[in-house]
């Protein structure tokens, strides 16, 4: 079918023809600045396969980096045999592509089908593996290789497209919220914080060293305002949690979600609180004491400030997971409002992910106190990405609010 479309100006202009679907529609005055063409290329089709391939491929390495990580911090010795390692790196690949297909907007069907392209190879090729045919090394290797490859091919057989959500205020964009604004800005600034903290905290020596950690400690002329920086830094994080819990809760949230949220952050502020007592006050005290005592009593006060390490130890530990819990509660309740866009399920996404990893690292600490971990670091950077896929949420409570006028109004 062949139609012929005006633009509405005068003059006359060069002909073009532009590829609608699967209809042709010559236009006149068609486009032909190298911007144009650029954007032509890019929506061809194998401009969009490229770019969904690359998108699948980074999202596959980010899931097996991130739980990889948590693999490593729960189970160390889990990726010792091959064919373990074939399958965790499988399934952490398998699970960060699923991921970002569903924050991407595609259909159930099409995630369920890729994932299991995905996995396919390291199922089929463990046969011979365990048979002894297939080597450790060749299983790793031609495994990846199948799955990129049967990745490309399923993709470009069934292109997968992501579904379009309707917009909730369609009448346009809308002043941000200031509650979710400064929602954002206590949960990047309170990282912030929290990353100059760690610097400026002592951490030349191994944490679980307690004899050269303690020195390091006594020497320190700046420890209490480093940890009240810490502590400032963690309750703009929790304060930040509180009030998107409020936004939450407007757009259509699970209150139950949102009071267990705000119980799980009125308890992660008051065992902060503790913990910067016990290790920016008590701890201080303790170290400064055995290393100013003379020798007879240094065995006596070196205990005691290792009992106050230990405390440090229980209190840091389930103040980190009450953290988790937190953000896992704000989380749950992002993932649900997935029809607000893309950027609330990326939000909701890594939330979880933050979570789930402050609940290991609170976990770790517990159990083997502080050694060196990027498991912190990791979860910040985290919920920081989160906290930039917080503006939908401002146009959704706008939006709400003029329903909800509206609906006085014809009552």
């Amino acid at each position: 079918m062949t139609s012929f479309v005006t633009s509405g100006t005068s003059g006359t202009g060069a002909m073009g023809s532009t590829i609608v679907g699967m209809t042709t529609f010559t236009t006149l005055y068609a486009d032909r600045s190298p911007r144009a063409a650029v954007r032509r290329l890019l929506r061809s089709r194998p401009a969009r396969f490229l770019v969904a391939y690359v998108e699948m491929t980074l999202s596959m390495v980010v899931g097996m980096g991130l739980f990889g990580a948590i693999w490593d911090s729960v189970w160390p010795g889990l990726t010792g045999r091959p064919d373990a390692m074939a399958l965790t790196m499988a399934f952490d690949m398998t699970l960060g592509m699923a991921s970002w297909m569903w924050v991407r907007g595609h259909a159930a069907r099409h995630i369920v089908e890729m994932s299991t392209v995905m996995a396919l190879p390291f199922l089929v090729l463990l046969c011979p593996y365990w048979l002894g045919v297939l080597p450790g090394e060749a299983l790793l290797t031609w495994g990846h290789v199948a799955m990129f490859a049967l990745m490309g091919v399923f993709m470009a057989w069934r292109p997968h497209t992501s579904a379009v959500t309707p917009p909730r205020n369609p009448a346009g964009p809308s002043p941000m919220s200031r509650p979710t604004l400064l929602s954002s800005a206590l949960l990047v600034g309170g990282a912030g914080l929290a990353v100059a903290g760690g610097i400026l905290h002592p951490h030349d020596e191994p944490p679980n060293s307690h004899v050269a950690v303690f020195t390091e400690y006594a020497h320190s002329t700046d420890w209490v305002w480093v940890h009240d920086l810490q502590f400032l830094s963690a309750a703009l994080v929790v304060a930040g949690f509180v009030i998107l819990g409020r936004t939450l809760r407007r757009v259509g949230a699970s209150p139950t979600l949102v009071r267990l949220g705000d119980a799980a952050a009125a308890a992660t502020v008051a065992l902060i609180a503790m913990n910067m007592a016990v290790d920016g006050v008590a701890l201080k005290h303790a170290v400064d004491s055995w290393a100013a005592a003379p020798p007879e009593d240094r065995a006596s006060r070196f205990a005691a400030a290792e009992a106050v390490r230990w405390m440090e130890w229980g209190v840091n530990s389930f103040f980190t997971i009450l953290l988790g819990v937190t953000l896992l509660m704000s989380a749950a309740a992002m993932l649900r409002l997935g029809h607000l866009g893309s950027r609330v399920r990326l939000a909701g996404v890594t939330g979880t992910l933050g979570g789930v990893i402050l609940l290991v690292n609170g976990l770790g600490v517990g159990a083997h106190g502080f050694e060196p971990s990027a498991l912190p670091f990791v979860a910040t950077g985290l919920y920081i990405v989160m906290a930039f896929g917080l503006p939908p949420l401002d146009r959704a409570v706008v939006g709400t609010a003029a329903t909800e006028v509206s609906s006085a109004a014809a009552a």
